[in-house]
């Protein structure tokens, strides 16, 4: 019955449905604890044997019965063997589960060859001794397997040291600032995890990019893994320099090489309402240019320490000075129909804006 269940566990546990969109994969965690209990009622029966039935082991052809039972539990052994080697390649716990049960019939055999050893001995109590010994083990294993299994069925986290090389492998990428969460747990053969991670990027699309990334670098090193979920949020910013281009009436201009100015706010974003800090303004020394302005620009403001800018625009029309302020990781605010005092009352933060 035990290896039954193993074998309907393995055939139905990969089914998927739209009932069922994670699968079935905690079939194989059931198979397995109904092996356990079937290794709980082996552990019972022999001692129960050694303890409460009077009648010794014997046989008329003691030599005979010990090579055909020697020749069974080699064969025991070997099956037992080849589904450990199985269950570890594949990661499936009803293998594993069903392979301890068939070392528990092993050493089941290998009590009564202890028994038929002692009466060819004329040590009758021999099999008695052995049985209780081997009882202890099977239970043994049975808890294991018990206690593995009921963990994956009540959702119980992934190993530390499986988090912790997952961690590891995340923190590799450049982009990632921290792991605020990284967590899993176990479905039959397979893993899920889900990580929440904060990513020093400059733009979504970037973030997306960096994500399929650690995703695909999670797969290949954990093959074992059916799917990986990352939250990611931007770094948590405590205070900026935000460039506001303007004109010689510090109204906000809208094209950006040929700004005659730039405003230069410092923000706090720390407490609830983000306030200036600092303000001045500097002319713009590429106004007059003819080629390159908003590239030029954009590299003066970042030599400057700018690290966004707002634009009173609905939408860049001009992409190459946007290009080169996101390549310095300058971000870009779109704010049309605003005013130098709006945007002063109420400051942009890259950790509240969308």
């Amino acid at each position: 019955m035990g290896s039954l269940s193993v074998l309907l566990g393995l055939k139905f546990s990969e089914r998927k449905s739209s009932a069922f969109p994670y699968g079935l994969y905690k079939l194989e965690n059931l198979a397995a604890l109904i092996s356990a209990f079937f290794i709980f009622l082996a552990a019972y029966e022999i001692a129960r044997k050694a303890l409460l039935e009077s009648a010794s082991i014997t046989a008329s052809r003691v030599p005979w019965a010990i090579l055909g039972l020697g020749l069974m539990a080699l064969g025991t052994w070997l099956f037992s063997r080849w589904e450990v080697r199985l269950a570890r390649l594949t990661g499936s716990p009803s293998l594993a589960a069903d392979a301890e049960h068939m070392k528990s019939e092993f050493l089941t055999m290998g009590v009564i060859l202890t028994g038929l050893l002692g009466g060819m001995l004329g040590i009758n109590w021999a099999d008695r001794v052995a049985a209780l010994f081997v009882s202890l083990i099977i239970v043994r294993i049975g808890w294991h397997i018990f206690l593995d299994s009921l963990k994956v069925l009540l959702d119980a986290g992934l190993e530390p040291e499986v988090l912790t090389r997952i961690g590891d492998l995340i923190r590799s990428f450049p982009e990632v600032v921290k792991i605020k969460r990284l967590t899993g747990r176990r479905s039959g053969r397979f893993r899920f995890v889900e990580a929440e991670i904060i990513l020093d990027v400059t733009s979504l699309e970037e973030a997306h990019e960096i994500v399929t990334m650690i995703e695909e670098e999670i797969y290949d090193h954990f093959p074992d893994i059916d799917r990986v979920i990352i939250h990611f949020e931007p770094p948590e910013v405590k205070e900026y320099l935000l460039a506001v281009p303007v004109d010689k009436n510090r109204n906000l201009f809208p094209h950006f090489g040929c700004a005659p100015a730039f405003v230069l706010l410092r923000i706090d974003c720390r407490g609830p309402q983000p306030k200036v800090k600092e303000e001045r303004e500097i002319p713009n020394p590429f106004a007059q240019g003819k080629r390159r302005r908003g590239i030029q620009v954009a590299e003066w403001l970042h030599q400057k320490g700018v690290q966004a800018v707002l634009l009173p625009q609905e939408e860049i029309e001009e992409k190459g000075f946007f290009y080169a302020l996101t390549s310095l990781g300058i971000k870009v605010y779109l704010r049309p129909h605003t005013s130098l005092a709006e945007i002063k009352k109420n400051p942009p933060c890259p950790s509240l804006s969308k």
